[in-house]
């Protein structure tokens, strides 16, 4: 009998399809629902007092009423799911479970990069910055910066010192928006056009090594200008204007609530299905989001147009 060999077709390694990383989670208050205490989150805040100067002997009588607010966040199950027949994974040379479980949490981390996201139009005791054709620059940075940590302050309007109506946010302030909102940051950093001149009379002097220019040159976009710190994210929405609605914010201004539990752990889980000779694979995490402190942020709408130059 004649013996003839089979050729078999060569499959590389699967490649998996580039996504972007959510980093926003990471720069909001993150807080859990523990277990056995209902099905919301609380989280109240306490208003402010005034000192008043006394005269000696006279009694004092400036009473006051401490009051509060609260912020109330529901979880709700977010869910990834994939089947797989016995069949097809007995095709693959490689783990096809373990590169479907990467898959599934990259899903999960762009779920709640946009849950997170989509609070920017929620940041509204301040008038938004920008407009979909407005090009972000330093100046707008520099505007938000100082709205934040200055307070509400209406133009024409006297603000007495110490006024208790001044909420500003201690600490880092961050700004995340689009890569290509950030991109026309940096083409204004350098004069223009990335195949312009570097400029010398804006920010940095003469463009030297080190300066804000040179940063931008090197690494597309700077770390901090003006007082905030940024951020890149693709998972911003654009509309059909190429306006994106982003943000400059505290980490107090947003909070991000996790439920965690048996079946809503953010882990991969694996049940078989024997009379459909499959596998399902399901990933699910149970969390709410919502805005913790308007005062604390401010909504950024900037043109994200395609960058050519």
């Amino acid at each position: 009998m004649e013996l003839r060999s089979r050729r078999y077709p060569a499959i590389a390694a699967a490649r998996m399809t580039t996504q972007e990383q959510g980093n926003l989670k990471g720069l909001v208050t993150t807080d859990d629902l523990p277990p056995g205490a209902g099905t919301t989150w609380n989280s109240p805040k306490v208003g402010t007092f005034s000192a008043f100067s006394l005269t000696q002997g006279v009694d004092m009588a400036q009473q006051q009423q401490l009051t509060a607010t609260n912020v109330v966040i529901t979880p709700a199950e977010v869910g990834v799911q994939t089947v797989f027949t016995q069949k097809s994974l007995a095709q693959w040379s490689e783990n096809m479970q373990t590169k479907a479980g990467q898959v599934m949490r990259q899903a999960m981390d762009r779920k709640e990069d946009a849950d997170i996201g989509g609070l920017a139009s929620s940041l509204s005791q301040y008038t938004a910055l920008g407009a979909n054709a407005t090009v972000m620059t330093v100046g707008h940075l520099a505007a938000a910066f100082s709205t934040l940590k200055a307070g509400i302050n209406t133009g024409g309007v006297a603000i007495a010192a110490g006024a208790v109506n001044q909420p500003v946010p201690p600490g880092p302030i961050y700004g995340a928006f689009r890569p290509e909102t950030l991109a026309n940051v940096s083409r204004g950093l350098v004069g223009g056009p990335m195949t312009g001149t570097v400029g010398t009379a804006s920010i940095g002097a003469n463009g030297a090594a080190g300066s804000l220019q040179s940063e931008a040159l090197d690494s597309w976009f700077v770390g901090r200008i003006a007082g905030v710190d940024l951020y890149s994210n693709a998972n911003f929405a654009k509309n059909a204007s190429d306006g994106a609605n982003t943000m400059v914010f505290h980490k107090d201004s947003l909070v991000f609530v996790e439920e965690p539990h048996e079946m809503a752990a953010g882990n991969i889980m694996i049940e078989e299905d024997v009379s459909l000779r499959s596998i399902e694979l399901n990933m699910v995490e149970d969390y709410g989001f919502g805005v913790l402190d308007a005062h604390y942020g401010l909504e950024m709408t900037f043109n994200a147009a395609p960058i050519t130059s």
